[in-house]
């Protein structure tokens, strides 16, 4: 099964996000960038792409990086990280159906045929069959936090594995009632095997409390911290400057053709995110 290959975060979302994250209201950024409010309107609802020299004024505002920002306006970058098959491990993407769907990772051990499950958001019919296919016995399920639109196949998968799951003790009341199945609350720094393989729990909060990433030898499984070309989203200064920090120091400092598997658009790579994210302007 193949993942997506649009980008989950458009320029208009890049600018909400930015916005949103340092508290600043639409009014108040076009005033600061020499726009009319009813433009920053129209760019985050995609309708308009302004000229570059305003491009280069939002980037100044919002504290991005001009030239990536602009990219993202052309529509300039696509990601071309190589994803799926590792030497250690074989990385399948069971990518979403619907609305706000997201992405389900099975990860096999080249070695044993066991596997680590990521996020089973949705789609359990499609999920148990790539489990099948892959003829994989899962080990553990895992999730890289707890909104639910990474956890709706949860009882499904649960229950035809028998895997146990494991989420950061900061997520577990996003849950809700699914919060039962919870076997494992990890504080982040563990190590999780299976087969002949291991992972990093690796926290990067911001987007929620619990938000972890996972980092394999040869890829980093990243959640809704990361997008290729975007980050997670955010609602307070706070949680926005934590975010940014943490995927500087953890997943950026990472070696640069380490392959990046976010929760939701196409793979990456810490490279080609050091060189085109607009949130990261001392990077390139």
């Amino acid at each position: 099964m193949t993942g997506p290959t649009a980008l989950e975060d458009e320029f208009g979302d890049i600018i909400a996000k930015a916005r949103r994250g340092q508290e600043l209201d639409p009014g108040g950024l076009a005033r600061a960038a020499g726009l009319a409010a009813a433009e920053v309107a129209r760019i985050e609802r995609y309708e308009y792409t302004p000229s570059e020299a305003a491009v280069r004024r939002l980037a100044g505002v919002l504290g991005l990086a001009p030239e990536k920002l602009w990219a993202s306006a052309c529509r300039r970058y696509v990601p071309a990280a190589r994803a799926g098959h590792h030497r250690q491990v074989t990385v399948t993407t069971i990518g979403p159906r619907g609305a706000f769907a997201a992405n389900a990772y099975l990860i096999t051990c080249n070695r044993t045929k066991a596997s680590l499950l990521v996020d089973p958001g949705g789609n359990a019919d499609r999920i148990i069959q790539a489990i099948a296919s892959a003829e994989a016995h899962v080990e553990m399920v895992v999730l890289t936090h707890g909104h639910g639109d990474h956890v709706g196949a949860l009882p499904a998968v649960v229950a035809r594995t028998g895997a146990p799951v494991f989420i950061h003790a900061a997520d577990v009341a996003l849950l809700g009632p699914l919060a039962s199945l919870v076997d494992e609350r990890l504080i982040g720094q563990e190590h999780l095997a299976w087969g002949a393989q291991s992972l990093h729990v690796q926290p990067v909060p911001g987007h929620t409390a619990g938000s972890v990433c996972l980092i394999h030898a040869e890829a980093a499984f990243v959640g809704d911290v990361l997008f290729a070309g975007s980050v997670g989203g955010t609602h307070d200064r706070e949680n926005y400057a934590r975010l940014l920090e943490g995927i500087a120091a953890h997943l950026l400092s990472l070696p640069p053709d380490l392959c990046l598997y976010p929760g939701h658009g196409p793979p990456t790579s810490v490279a080609e995110e050091r060189a085109n994210n607009p949130f990261f302007p001392s990077c390139g």
